[in-house]
C-alpha cells in the first residue's frame, strides 16, 4: 500500500523536491518504511488529517536525500563560500532523516509507540 500521490504531494504537502518520474518508487519506499516503524498498523489507521500521506511525502524526500548522499556539506554564493569539515556538522544521518520526517507527522497518532 502506497500511503501518497504525485497529486496529494504537490498539491496537499506542497512538495516540489521530487520529480514526478521518481515520486511512484520513493513513495513506496516511504510506504515500506512507515509499514516497518508501525509494525504495520498503519494499514488500519483510520487517517482523517492526512498524516500517513503526509508521512509519505516527507519520508519520500529524506530517502531522495539519502539517495542523493546527504545534506549540502558546502555550499557557495557569489563569492561567499561556507564548508563543513567531516563531524562537526549537525548534519543528521540517513536513519536518522528517515526517522524525523516519520515522527513530525505521525508521533500523536500512537502508531510509533513500541509498548504494549
Amino acid at each position: 500500500m502506497v500511503y501518497a500521490t504525485y497529486e496529494f504531494y504537490q498539491e496537499g504537502f506542497g512538495g516540489d523536491e521530487i520529480p514526478q518520474d521518481s515520486f511512484s518508487r520513493l513513495a513506496k519506499r516511504s510506504s515500506e518504511y512507515i509499514n516497518m516503524v508501525t509494525f504495520e498498523r498503519a494499514m488500519a489507521f483510520s487517517d482523517d488529517n492526512d498524516l500517513l500521506k503526509k508521512a509519505c511525502c516527507a519520508v519520500a524526500e529524506a530517502i531522495k536525500i539519502n539517495e542523493e548522499g546527504g545534506g549540502v556539506v558546502a555550499e557557495s554564493v557569489g563569492r561567499i563560500t561556507k564548508n563543513y569539515a567531516a563531524g562537526v556538522t549537525n548534519t543528521p544521518n540517513e536513519e536518522e532523516r528517515l526517522s524525523i520526517a516519520v515522527r513530525r507527522y505521525l508521533l500523536a497518532t500512537g502508531l510509533l509507540y513500541l509498548g504494549v
